[in-house]
């Protein structure tokens, strides 16, 4: 491939024969989820290439995948071809090194794209060791990171937030040579790691044109790529949708820094950052002459090699297997039949009964060793599903006896019940999921920790004589189908409530034993009211005005600005009348809906039996341990992840409590003649 120059007549790296002129592709693009970074919200964001005749658009956000799931599933239904990145920070030296320095200590910018599955693999690595590893201001990765995990990836160097432009600025200012040469090391330094595949180059040199700074620096990032011999590609670095909304993007950065607007000395984004047309694009580079064609050519390159297939709707739960202790091998070939009741056993107590038979199972995780070839890691989960159905079927049968008495099995209502939901929960693959929520629930109770279902699964007559939950689907008329039947795809989830004081002690035996497990992120949004408030902060509107017109939005689940000035006359009358209160309603309905800040779901918990950052990218909220997803609850479900809620219940301590003390005060007697019975009478013990 020829190398070119600036001058009219060379042939560009990567040349422009076969791309239309008007054809272009937004490499470099924040999302709502640069929180408060990015102003654009992947709905309109969508709608809005869709109407500029784009067909592909890349989401880079600062640091994380977020919202890659739902840029993905929002561009392929407008049928867009999405490209996901990241535009990640890199260290200066070993991201584990939190020596302050005054120097890039937050990382350098690097945008990395996933040309194909093997990347975007690579990307949910890097994203997760970013958090869990390299937190220090910023996300970062460093270069080992990348010498190790580069494949199918695309690297675009050398816009003012990277390496490249940072050496590139100081050789522009000073003319110091040490400055260029260090910039030539960099640069070289990612043409050998980001080596061409068969498809083409994969490391890029970044031409951008908004700023002065930036501007200066274009020439030398053309001559260092004709001096390494690597391609040009041009972006805008998108941070909001429309020229019109730069203002309020630039409250939203000022709610992200807490800084008014003004403030002299505060953070300002240039008005240029917006999503261009590609007719834009082409006028902006043609400065660049032969440069500009090739870097605009190469971003529809790009375009078109990046091709990921999320795997949606691809079950990553867990699998376990299930050992009967005190019998040789697996439980598969170990169940014949069920201990017989005799009367007298157990003194009479068919819960004591049924308590000991449940201890002979170990519910154990399943892993299939590295090397495995396909024919043979089908087998083991043949296997380990017939396994688990043999157990889940055996434990229901007993458990019907401990529910309905001796003569369970002529109950004909009770027995149809359970067959149709047990035939159901193995033909989807749903036992192990039944099994692991039971041994969790049967060690916690074990422990002295309560625990019991609530929601849809409590419908479920098997839940019910597995002792999840204490309401007879029968007798009550709940529905198994709310919980799941052969018709629904999505994987169910059985919400369990725990005692507070020992949640954590239970996801930790779950963590300890299946090895795989994170709590879930959640992301608040900027809702009608508080966008409100967060904008009339920024311009400094006085705190009871702000309030006054926060509080014209009608309290209506799911209201909108734009709904609200239609049902509101004085919101509206105040909207017409008053700029101020014009420019405060306008910056609030531009990011209205948006996410705002992370945090941690109160119950939801990730379980898995791989590592998880090869499924779900991880992140660790700054000054916490706890290991926490990057996509929220349905995302989670929709990539196929198990997600069980630990729900811890201040209540349910607080009768556990109450258990205890009656018990320290009153004698076995005492308490059941306080209920209207005698002990021994065969019946539960009333606490």
């Amino acid at each position: 491939m020829a190398k070119g120059g600036a001058n009219a007549g060379t042939t560009p790296v990567g040349g422009t024969q076969g791309v239309p002129a008007g054809t272009f592709a937004h490499l470099h693009l924040h999302t709502e989820y640069s929180l408060l970074d990015g102003g654009n919200r992947i709905d309109r964001l969508m709608d809005r290439v869709k109407e500029l005749g784009m067909t592909a658009v890349a989401c880079t956000d600062h640091g994380n995948l977020f919202g890659a799931v739902a840029f993905y599933q929002a561009a392929r239904e407008r049928g867009i071809k999405p490209i996901l990145g990241v535009e990640a920070y890199v260290a200066p030296g070993d991201r584990t090194d939190r020596t302050y320095t005054g120097v890039a200590d937050g990382g350098y910018h690097l945008v990395l794209l996933a040309e194909n599955d093997a990347g975007w693999r690579n990307l949910l690595v890097l994203c997760s060791e970013a958090y869990l590893t390299g937190f220090y201001y910023k996300p970062r990765i460093d270069r080992a990171l990348l010498e190790r995990h580069n494949e199918g990836l695309i690297a675009i160097n050398g816009h003012l937030g990277s390496e490249l432009g940072e050496h590139l600025l100081e050789y522009e200012r000073s003319g110091d040579r040490a400055a260029w040469e260090r910039a030539l090391t960099s640069a070289r330094w990612h043409a050998r790691v980001f080596a061409p595949s068969p498809a083409g180059p994969r490391f890029f040199m970044e031409l951008q044109h908004h700023v002065p700074e930036q501007n200066s620096i274009n020439k030398h990032i053309i001559r260092l790529a004709r001096e390494i011999g690597a391609p040009l590609v041009c972006d805008n670095d998108a941070h909001f949708l429309r020229a019109e909304d730069h203002d309020a993007h630039d409250t939203l950065v000022c709610i992200s820094t807490g800084k008014s607007k003004n403030d002299p000395d505060r953070m300002r984004y240039p008005a240029e950052l917006y999503v261009k047309s590609p007719q834009e694009m082409h006028d902006l580079f043609a400065r660049y002459g032969a440069d500009g064609q090739e870097a605009l050519a190469n971003a529809a390159r790009i375009a078109e090699r990046c091709a990921v297939t999320l795997p949606l709707g691809q079950s990553h739960a867990p699998m376990v297997r299930v050992i009967r202790r005190g019998r040789d091998g697996p439980a598969a070939g170990a169940w014949d039949g069920l201990p017989a009741w005799r009367d007298g056993a157990f003194g009479g107590d068919l819960t004591a009964w049924y308590t000991a038979y449940c201890d002979e199972f170990e519910v154990v995780p399943f892993r299939i060793p590295d090397g495995t070839d396909d024919a043979r890691r089908a087998a083991l989960l043949a296997e380990a599903k017939a396994e688990c159905d043999g157990a889940l079927r055996r434990l229901a049968e007993a458990g019907m006896v401990w529910r309905y008495g001796p003569g369970a099995a002529d109950a004909r209502d009770v027995r149809e019940r359970l067959e149709r939901e047990l035939k159901i929960l193995c033909d989807k693959q749903i036992a192990a999921y039944f099994l692991i929520v039971w041994d969790f629930v049967s060690w916690g109770r074990r422990q002295g920790i309560p625990a019991l279902a609530r929601g849809s699964g409590v419908g479920t007559m098997v839940g019910y004589v597995l002792g999840l939950s204490n309401a007879c689907p029968v007798r009550y008329g709940l529905l198994f189908e709310r919980f799941t039947d052969p018709d629904r795809s999505e994987y169910p989830d059985i919400d369990i409530d725990l005692c507070q004081d020992g949640r954590a002690r239970v996801i930790d035996y779950v963590r300890q034993k299946y090895g795989h497990v994170a709590q879930i992120i959640t992301f608040g949004t900027l809702k009608a009211r508080a966008a409100i408030r967060d904008a009339g902060r920024v311009l400094e509107i006085p705190l009871g005005e702000v309030d006054r017109i926060a509080k014209l939005v009608p309290e209506q689940l799911g209201i909108t600005l734009d709904g609200a000035l239609q049902q509101e006359p004085d919101l509206r009358a105040l909207y017409e009348s008053d700029p101020t209160v014009r420019r405060c309603i306008d910056n609030a309905r531009a990011f209205e809906g948006q996410a705002r800040h992370a945090s941690v779901h109160a119950a939801g918990v990730i379980v898995a039996t791989r590592p998880l950052q090869e499924i779900v990218p991880l992140y660790k909220a700054p000054g916490s341990e706890d290991v926490v997803t990057q996509w929220d609850g349905p995302t989670c479900e929709k990539m196929g992840l198990l997600k069980m809620d630990f729900l811890g219940l201040r209540t349910i301590s607080v009768v556990e409590r109450a258990k205890r003390l009656i018990r320290e005060g009153l004698g076995e007697a005492e308490q059941f003649r306080a209920v209207g019975r005698t002990a021994g009478d065969g019946g539960p013990h009333p606490l």
